[in-house]
């Protein structure tokens, strides 16, 4: 039998910190012909504020991707972008965590319209900015769009679930609605990092970082959740993390959830070495019963990986990938698999598919992969990289793709 075929990690783009930015934190989406899309957090051509970039394929296989910024964050359109990218119709989607119209600073949504004819520029357009009407400021986190064009999303300050429904003709305003405002309570949760996704029925998925019916032992524990349209959106605490009880705990990234319902998401911390976990949560037999927790795998920090930053996402045959933003050979962070059980009640198998360097391969993973075709896997780091940023060595930054 020949020998399987290695993972293999190719650098895509390296960045300059010049214009095209430095510190991508929030991933990358594939759009039409495989063009990536993604954002970084810091600098510009005459600011330090972020920028949106694509990065196109190359013509010939093996050439070099081209990339391009297609929007520089100024202030006004939105300062410091930390959530991914979302697609819809050809039109980029996102948010930034500050800045704004009006004054306020405390962040906006806003999309990216492709160019009319080949060359000619991208048109950014402000939806929104946050601070100017209803609750909830800073959103961090990706936003996803729901039925008749409507986009979710979190935000992490005065910390909402958000609706923003699009004008009934076009260029008309954009009107934002609070679909739930967290309080902190022991019932409830605070301070949502990531966004939400949207189940069966319309129904929105998440998760908060703290809060929840252990908020008085030493830290604050998340909670999965979902919000239920129909009127008033109703929200219901699918599961309370104890981390010392081998237990994971704070979820910074969201849940992804397979074709039969099954809720997937990691936390940062907890499990059994307090080096973070992968959770499973599956939906009850029966409705109003209760949702079972699984850890799937807790991470040892050693070379498999430590602390995940960011969700898994679903590949073939229910495989589940990911990063982690520190562990691996260099403790600079690692991509990992994680396959089901070939047999009901074994172990899930996890395999570390890539450990950053901080060399030219980057470092420091936080975001989530996204899988192209072949199953190829896209994703970016937050340092590392060819280029020097900020008079330190630690590079700006790199695009990358593996092979598992």
């Amino acid at each position: 039998m020949a020998a399987q075929a290695q993972p293999t990690l190719t650098t895509l783009y390296n960045f300059t910190g010049e214009s095209d930015g430095y510190h991508p934190i929030a991933g990358v989406v594939i759009g039409s012909g495989g063009v990536l899309y993604g954002t970084t957090y810091s600098y510009g051509s005459f600011t330090n504020e972020g920028t949106a970039f694509s990065l196109t394929p190359p013509a010939v296989a093996g050439g070099a991707w081209t990339q391009a910024t297609i929007q520089e964050f100024t202030g006004n359109n939105g300062v410091y972008p930390e959530g991914p990218l979302v697609i819809g119709s050809g039109v980029l989607y996102g948010t930034c965590s500050v800045g704004g119209e009006g004054g306020t600073f405390d962040g906006t949504a806003f999309s990216l319209a492709p160019p009319t004819s080949p060359g000619g520029a991208w048109t950014g357009t402000v939806l929104y900015s946050f601070g100017t009407g209803n609750w909830g400021y800073q959103p961090r986190a990706a936003m996803v769009i729901g039925k008749s064009g409507v986009l979710y999303g979190t935000t992490s300050s005065d910390p909402t679930v958000y609706a923003l429904v699009p004008p009934a003709a076009p260029g008309g305003a954009w009107t934002e609605h609070n679909v739930h405002i967290f309080t902190g309570s022991p019932s409830d949760g605070a301070v949502p990092y990531a966004g939400v996704v949207i189940g069966k029925d319309g129904v929105l998925y998440g998760t908060t970082e703290n809060g929840g019916s252990n908020s008085g032992e030493v830290r604050c524990f998340p909670l999965p959740r979902r919000l239920t349209p129909g009127g008033a959106w109703t929200e219901t605490v699918l599961y309370n993390f104890y981390s010392y009880a081998g237990d994971g705990a704070e979820p910074y990234a969201g849940v992804v959830f397979n074709d039969s319902g099954v809720l997937y998401g990691t936390t940062y911390v907890g499990g059994a070495t307090d080096h973070g976990t992968v959770f499973s949560l599956t939906p009850p037999a029966s409705p109003g019963g209760v949702w079972t927790e699984t850890i799937l795998y807790s991470f040892a920090g050693g070379s498999d990986g430590a602390n995940p930053e960011a969700s898994v996402v679903i590949g073939r045959h229910g495989v589940l990938y990911g990063t982690t933003n520190t562990g691996g050979t260099s403790n600079l962070g690692t991509i990992f698999s994680l396959t089901p059980p070939a047999s009901p009640g074994d172990s899930w198998t996890e395999a570390v598919l890539h450990s950053f360097s901080g060399g030219a391969d980057g470092a420091r993973p936080i975001a989530p992969v996204a899988i192209g075709s072949g199953g190829v896997l896209y994703g970016n780091t937050e340092l590392g990289g060819s280029y020097p940023c900020g008079g330190q060595n630690n590079g700006c930054g790199t695009v990358f793709s593996l092979t598992p």
